[in-house]
């Protein structure tokens, strides 16, 4: 009972059935773990109010206790346990493994219910793959966190500044950490699973969503850098067992996701390509002073880019409300099919494959369109721009 006051008294012991000589006790007054066989004792309570633990049970990971009159509470990822042992805790820094990740999809709430705001209102666990690390002190220079698959880093994370959020319309933004946490002590980082999203114009207004598609099911590895050390840990992504669909069809979604983001990057390369030409011609034709012929070679040119990057944005709206006064461009439509695609964890129908293929036709005959006016008028224009700069 060393570690365990006097006056308390225990009412149920578990060990843990995934490492032997853990135990936890159930005392009159909270939750004591040992690492040692019972040989010490510390306390477990955390937030845990003082009240009798009648029994103890470890499932999936996870520590429940049943109290005497103020209900279940649990203690997530009580599995990291596991990898205490004095080499860990006696590192400058260390990376735990990180759990087993279930594949959930967040911002289900129940109707008729408590709200996510009622103080008797349970909360869930993190939405994404909890990453937990530990200093032995607080770090001095950057501290970095990458997520890769195989050799592929998926995204890069830092101390220092955080990521910009992803752009997005109606389909609402991701969640998980965008800052990593660099304090004496235990720190985590929770990734949600999310690959980067599409690269848009900061002007953009359009209806849909642009982040990145969820990562299907699979093998992952994190790394943390911190005092010029690298440490590494694999970690797993499993789908939500209540889905019927496959592995392979979660993948197969994944892989249509991301060639419909591609599309949206690409669509707004299509667009800046437009805007520096017309910039270009615009600085050419001051540079040589105006002149009716210059300018008048400058509005034929105008009059068939913003033509087509009116089918590719809707350039003129400043707020999604101006969306309804204004046609939709392609970009809308890339997004909102990237929002429709991903409200479920399954394979895209024939209907979005379909759409997809329409719109990325759609894309290359304005991707061709703005060659051949690069090639003719933008280029006539310049000659004659640069044959009177002096």
């Amino acid at each position: 009972t060393n570690g365990i006051p006097d006056n308390d008294f225990t009412r149920v012991i578990r060990e843990d059935p995934g490492k032997q000589g853990l135990l936890y006790a159930g005392t009159e007054t909270g939750v004591y773990v040992s690492f040692d066989a019972g040989a010490n004792w510390q306390s477990l309570r955390l937030n845990l109010p003082v009240v009798p633990i009648h029994d103890l049970v470890v499932k999936d990971g996870d520590l429940a206790a049943a109290t005497h009159g103020r209900s279940f509470w649990i203690l997530d990822n009580v599995e990291l346990l596991h990898q205490f042992d004095a080499q860990a805790l006696s590192a400058s820094a260390h990376l735990f493994a990180p759990p087993t990740t279930i594949r959930f999809r967040q911002g289900v709430r129940p109707t008729g219910g408590f709200s996510a705001s009622s103080s008797a209102a349970g909360a869930n666990p993190p939405n994404g793959v909890v990453i937990p690390y530990y200093f032995s002190g607080r770090p001095t220079g950057e501290v970095t966190l990458r997520i890769l698959a195989g050799s592929e880093v998926i995204r890069s994370f830092t101390s220092e500044a955080e990521e910009d959020a992803p752009q997005t319309g109606f389909g609402g933004g991701a969640g998980g950490d965008r800052r990593v946490a660099a304090n004496a002590g235990a720190n985590r980082f929770v990734w949600d699973m999310r690959y980067p999203g599409a690269d848009v114009l900061p002007d953009a207004v359009f209806q849909g969503r642009s982040d990145g598609p969820l990562a299907p099911p699979g093998t992952y590895r994190v790394e943390l850098t911190a005092g010029g050390q690298t440490h590494s840990s694999p970690f797993e992504i499993v789908r939500d067992p209540r889905i019927e669909y496959t592995d392979a069809d979660l993948v197969e979604q994944f892989e249509f996701l991301i060639s419909v983001r591609d599309k949206l990057t690409e669509t707004m390369d299509v667009v800046r390509k437009i805007r520096d030409m017309r910039g270009e011609a615009q600085s050419q034709v001051e540079r040589a002073g105006g002149g009716d012929e210059l300018q008048e070679a400058l509005l034929a040119l105008n009059d068939k880019l913003y033509p087509l990057e009116e089918r590719l944005v809707q350039y003129r709206a400043r707020a999604n409300q101006d969306l309804i006064a204004q046609p939709t461009g392609i970009d809308s439509k890339l997004a909102r099919l990237l929002n429709f695609a991903s409200m479920a964890d399954a394979p895209p129908t024939q209907g979005a494959q379909g759409l997809f293929a329409r719109l990325a036709e759609g894309i290359a005959q304005r991707a061709r369109a703005v060659e051949e006016i690069e090639r003719n008028e933008y280029a006539a224009l310049l000659r004659l721009a640069r044959a009177i700069i002096p």
